[in-house]
């Protein structure tokens, strides 16, 4: 087991914590929740037991990635990631509708519920949550220019994304400590299902963007402002005339697959080709694209053009 360990990337460590952590967590929050009568506590649980999974995913995504391409998997396991997120995030959207039809019935007939129970248990989450939170923000950073788009190709892209799940968890919390507060302060027991048809709203639209993220992924949707900026690249270069099946994908949140086929002068060594191959593949890269495939034509392919052979003379 000590050996099992070690072998762990760190980021596979801290991970692994913070699934111990929130699977406590859960176990506590489902208890109380079902003894307390809290619908909120109840739907806390759940949306942490789907970061539990969600979290068991990163892991094994982290060790998956080191995994080289097989004969059978050639591209290896690129797409895990992307599939087993759409598989959490519909998972987690059906949960919170079960949830919202609960907390509306509990609207049209209120049922007692133990302020003090929700608010220490919500209390003690909150404390996870924020752990949880500062245990995975050892590497996290904002990317605010534009071009750092380019830069979210690094190995814990996962991890980060777990930070600000957490760190929206440790907010969800705190709302439930809250509410304990009022319902122990004010008598108001339908504060609970406010709360959770908040709960709700909330996670659905979180939800519903990483279904649309994964789903175009998965579909092999290509972001039409981010293809316009690599076919631009390619074009700019002097001695390339004309592009076509120009493809770009975007199998995990951490990789751009991008390939062109390109017209060049077809009096060019083989030499000067791959020197603009080189080229183009450098400043593709610069530009956020992680796999670039280029595939060098002549004008024939381009029907015959020869005002393509006249460009390219040109800037001989």
């Amino acid at each position: 087991m000590t050996n099992f360990i070690k072998n762990l990337s760190p980021d596979q460590r801290r991970v692994g914590l913070v699934i111990a952590l929130n699977i406590a967590i859960v176990i506590i929050e489902s208890t109380v929740g079902v003894i307390s009568g809290s619908l909120a506590l109840l739907s806390d649980a759940w949306h942490n037991l789907s970061d539990v999974l969600a979290l068991i995913v990163t892991a094994i995504a982290l060790g998956l990635a080191n995994r080289p391409a097989s004969a059978e998997m050639t591209y290896g396991y690129v797409r895990s990631e992307m599939m087993a997120t759409f598989i959490n995030a519909a998972f987690l959207s059906l949960l919170m509708i079960w949830v919202a039809v609960e907390a509306i019935d509990r609207l049209l007939h209120p049922m007692p519920v133990d302020g003090w129970l929700t608010m220490i248990t919500a209390g003690i989450a909150l404390i996870v949550n924020t752990a949880s939170a500062i245990i995975l923000g050892g590497h996290t950073h904002v990317h605010t220019h534009e071009d750092d788009e380019a830069e979210e190709a690094e190995h814990d892209l996962n991890v980060r994304a777990a930070f600000w799940h957490m760190a929206s968890d440790a907010i969800l919390s705190l709302a439930v400590v809250l509410g304990g507060g009022a319902m122990i302060l004010w008598g108001i027991p339908w504060i609970d299902s406010v709360l959770s048809l908040v709960f709700a709203a909330v996670i659905l639209i979180a939800s519903g963007k990483l279904l649309k993220r994964s789903f175009e992924s998965l579909i092999d949707r290509a972001d039409p402002k981010m293809v316009e900026k690599l076919s631009q690249i390619v074009m700019n270069h002097p001695m390339v005339c004309q592009t076509h099946d120009i493809h770009l994908s975007h199998p995990s949140s951490k990789e751009r697959y991008f390939s062109a086929h390109i017209i060049l002068d077809e009096a060019m060594s083989l030499k000067e080709v791959e020197t603009v191959i080189e080229t183009l593949r450098h400043d593709l890269s610069h530009a956020g694209a992680t796999h670039i495939l280029l595939q060098p034509e002549t004008a024939k392919y381009d029907g015959g053009n020869e005002q393509c052979n006249r460009h390219i003379e040109h800037h001989h």
